[in-house]
């Protein structure tokens, strides 16, 4: 694997990174470096048709919730939602390049439904709409299924609803902007994964986006429990146990793990890694393993244990099948990108809570690269056919690290 910075030049010259400056702050809502070389909303005739996000809106109060999107397997989408009282509904779809629109009705009446749409066309852009029966209230989102050779997807860690959701809220714009198709969250959605309460904060802070994403959230010690957490299970359709998980979209193996070890579940040690050693040898471009805990942390010195614990686990195990380019993790509380073994790529986001602790005790086998302890952070990705590109941003909209990955 090669790591350059080829596809990002443009970025970071128009952002100050190349030349050693902080970007000024963009106005809401231009964040022109987005578009400085990667595609992001390009209207080129040569482009795939990329749905057009609904203009925001106030939740309607029959909508406790507002829709989710899940891809269980490759060629099927769930969108769920949650009512203020039982009811029925269904979801209107809207194939954008076949311009076919089918209805699929939530079969009985429930607070959280569940919908599938059936088998559906790969690399085709949806806008739909989750309806109520008896009523008016409608929400829109949209998606884009599988596919594509070019796409985005975003990634947040350390959320912490309801106590860090403001936190969270602050880069709306910039996420608005940006169009991500999936979001991938490393962990600790809710400050407490038992609380229904704090998942309502959670779901309602994501309002902005959530709908017109394809969401990958994996366990963490604050969303945990024997076998999983409840409310997580409830929530969301996932692959697999839904505590870990493969999904592939495009050129991608997306690996979702459960890395709370030290918890109530010992089968993360036995039945989850033998679960990883079974998968295949790569068949992708790229592989990208999101879990909670990381095994690279140039601070919280008291945490060396779970350090080690993931690099002899994790790390190794994705070595004895055909290895991983980008791992992304939260839980320390601070922005940091690594390097493990020289040659695999390791971030660490913390988009809502921001607590450092003392540096020290790094794992061995980590190379620190770039390092933030004072900003809140997101991680903005574009994916092509043979290059992840990536820019991290805090909630100003100022560009603090950029990188990239190219295929094998």
């Amino acid at each position: 694997m090669k790591i350059g910075m080829r596809a990002l030049l443009a970025i970071a010259v128009v952002a100050g990174v190349a030349c050693g400056t902080e970007q000024r702050p963009q106005p809401a809502g231009s964040y022109d470096w987005l578009h400085a070389d990667a595609g992001a909303g390009s209207t080129d005739e040569d482009q795939p048709l990329d749905p057009r996000w609904p203009t925001l809106l106030p939740l309607p109060p029959e909508f406790d919730l507002p829709p989710w999107v899940n891809l269980p397997a490759p060629d099927r989408i769930v969108v769920s939602w949650r009512t203020s009282e039982a009811t029925r509904g269904g979801v209107r779809f809207h194939d954008l390049e076949r311009d076919e629109v089918s209805v699929v009705l939530s079969p009985v009446p429930a607070y959280i439904h569940h919908v599938g749409l059936g088998e559906i066309p790969p690399g085709t852009p949806f806008e739909y709409e989750v309806f109520v029966d008896d009523t008016a209230a409608t929400r829109a989102g949209v998606f884009v299924t599988p596919g594509r050779s070019d796409w985005r997807f975003m990634h947040i860690a350390e959320f912490h609803a309801p106590t860090n959701a403001a936190n969270v809220a602050r880069f709306t714009d910039l996420i608005r902007a940006f169009r991500p198709h999936v979001l991938v969250e490393s962990g600790d959605m809710a400050d407490n994964g038992d609380n229904f309460e704090h998942w309502r904060s959670y779901l309602r802070t994501s309002a902005p986006w959530i709908s017109n994403v394809i969401s990958l959230p994996a366990h963490s010690n604050h969303v945990n429990g024997f076998q999983g957490n409840g409310n997580f299970e409830t929530l969301f359709a996932l692959p697999g146990t839904e505590r870990w998980y493969r999904t592939r979209y495009g050129q991608v193996e997306f690996f979702t793990l459960d890395s709370t070890f030290n918890g109530v579940n010992p089968d993360i040690a036995s039945v989850q890694l033998d679960w990883l050693r079974s998968t295949p040898q790569r068949d992708a471009a790229f592989r990208i393993a999101a879990w909670h805990y990381p095994a690279c942390s140039s601070h919280y010195a008291s945490r060396a244990s779970e350090r080690d614990w993931v690099m002899q686990n994790f790390v190794d195990t994705f070595a004895s099948i055909g290895g991983v380019d980008l791992i992304l993790v939260g839980h320390d509380k601070y922005y940091e990108r690594s390097i493990i073994d020289g040659h695999i790529l390791h971030v660490q986001t913390a988009t809502g809570k921001l607590a450092p602790s003392v540096a020290g005790d790094n794992q061995p086998r980590c190379r620190a690269l770039s390092t933030r302890t004072d900003t809140r952070n997101i991680g903005l990705y574009w994916v092509s056919a043979d290059e992840i590109g990536a820019v991290m941003a805090d909630d100003r909209g100022l560009v603090l690290d950029t990188f990239a990955i190219e295929a094998w």
